[in-house]
């Protein structure tokens, strides 16, 4: 039997005011995503506008904003705070003001400058209409196909394989038969058109391999070496584990000929396909920079982490000149509301990003004296911990921000590692690791490489505990192949 019958159930359930939902979307935005969102901004909301740029000096970058506000900054980082670690038990009312106050109260506050570099500017917009949308391999295939195709059906068969069946490496990865039965045409037709595409441009597509992607550009580019073609055709499993000289004997030619040719196969393209992309490129700028005075780094916002926008103090004035509705009021009081979270939030955003780069570089000093092999091993819980946020505050802040350095440029997250214990005491990054790793592959004897268990031998006698697994781990997650691939005759 089915019975209906009504329940009263109490709950706590978190909910997020639209101002905090918009606070955490900016703190997850690059600098280009920003200024974007910005720009939607202004045009949706008239008491925005652009500030006058001009130069941002180092010290008005590195002063602490001064706040004249009745609702306290400090109030307001514990409202966020509170959000962020899931305390609140309710909806924030962020809508304090009265009638009266809503024209001038909690404007943008004073002492703080949201002005862009003109320089930058300039080379943002260069960027941004240098950006081109770049050819996907389905229609550079598709356009030779056009040309190619004798017949509607030809194209329609090769149309077929190169949308359904040609992967973005460029391999084709169908099934012959299952074509041929879903377009009621024979095996041989689907073949056909299969090899008339092998002959397209970038050389080497539509191979259902790698050895058979080689085999195609040796054919265009090599036609005269045939032990080239051997040595792929016959031995390709011996050559990628390395057994050189199984394969000179069994050739009949000299181990420094297999080498020969080993090299030439490095100058082919495995993913012929990987070369177009239907992606618009990424330009990558940096929103931090590390200034070294003396002894000590500073974090400096750039220009680009510091958009030039205000609250539009010319058409609030206009506003008050004029006697509008209860219904224009009402308008008004929502558009200047969001605009003065749209700058209190973008201004939170700098200062999270401020305080959470000083707090990884002030952990990273020898890394920015001596490089990547003096990293130490760092986590999210720890800069939360130094900064006074949680560790989801901290993930969504390093995400896709990057900082310029004395070692070059990074994205935030890549200063946070695991570490192994040394023989001192001291926890060593993982990124250190990797670097000595390096360091000891390229040093060695090409002739007789070494391997991991004698890298880790190695690396315990400067000190660094890592077992062989360890090793192996590192040295794969780094592209590096094992001795046997690596040895040279």
């Amino acid at each position: 039997m089915i019975r209906f019958e009504q329940q009263q159930r109490q709950q706590q359930r978190q909910i997020l005011a639209p101002q905090m939902q918009q606070s955490l979307k900016m703190l997850q935005m690059n600098s280009i995503e920003l200024d974007q969102f910005i720009e939607q901004s202004l045009e949706e909301n008239p008491f925005l506008d652009r500030t006058t740029t001009r130069e941002t000096t180092l010290s008005e970058m590195q002063a602490a904003p001064v706040s004249n506000d009745a609702n306290s900054e400090e109030q307001q980082e514990q409202e966020h705070d509170q959000v962020v670690l899931d305390r609140s038990e309710g909806e924030i009312n962020f809508d304090t003001g009265s009638d009266d106050d809503w024209y001038g109260a909690d404007r943008h506050r004073e002492g703080v400058d949201f002005s862009r570099n003109a320089d930058s500017d300039e080379t943002y917009r260069y960027y941004q209409d240098s950006i081109t949308q770049s050819e996907s391999l389905r229609a550079h295939l598709l356009d030779q196909m056009r040309i190619t195709a004798t017949t509607p059906e030809e194209y329609q068969i090769g149309e077929r394989i190169i949308i359904g069946d040609i992967d973005s490496n460029g391999y084709f990865s169908g099934d012959i038969t299952e074509i041929a039965g879903e377009m009621k045409i024979s095996d041989s037709d689907v073949n056909a058109v299969l090899d008339t595409i092998k002959k397209f441009e970038p050389t080497g597509v539509g191979a259902a391999d790698i050895a058979e992607c080689l085999l195609l550009q040796i054919e265009a580019e090599y036609p005269e070496e045939e032990q080239l073609k051997t040595l792929v055709c016959k031995h390709w499993d011996e050559l990628t584990r390395g057994h050189i000289r199984q394969i000179a004997h069994t050739m009949d030619i000299s181990p420094e000929r297999v080498e020969e040719l080993k090299n030439i196969l490095r100058h082919l393209e495995p993913w012929p396909g990987q070369a177009y992309s239907s992606a618009v490129p990424a330009y990558i700028t940096p929103e931090v920079l590390v200034e070294q005075i003396e002894d000590d780094f500073i974090v400096v916002l750039t220009a680009d982490a510091m958009p030039s926008i205000a609250i539009n103090d010319a058409y609030i004035k206009e506003v008050r000149s004029k006697k509008i509705s209860k219904e224009e009021r009402s308008y008004v009081r929502e558009n200047l509301g969001s605009a003065r979270w749209l700058v209190r939030n973008i201004e939170r955003r700098q200062e999270t990003i401020r305080k959470t780069a000083q707090a990884i570089i002030d952990t990273q000093r020898m890394f920015l004296k001596k490089g990547e092999q003096y990293m130490k091993p760092l986590t999210l819980e720890e800069v939360a911990n130094k900064v006074g946020l949680h560790e989801s505050t901290i993930s969504r802040t390093v995400n896709g921000k990057y900082i310029q350095t004395p070692q070059g440029l990074f994205e935030l997250k890549y200063f946070f590692s695991a570490g192994l214990r040394s023989d001192d005491g001291e926890s060593q990054s993982s990124t250190a690791i990797c670097a000595l790793l390096k360091n000891i592959i390229d040093a060695e004897d090409k002739h007789k490489p070494l391997s991991d268990q004698k890298i880790s031998d190695l690396l315990k006698k400067q000190g660094t505990n890592a077992a062989r697994r360890t090793i192996a781990k590192y040295r794969e997650g780094m592209g590096v192949p094992p001795a046997r691939i690596r040895r040279s005759y």
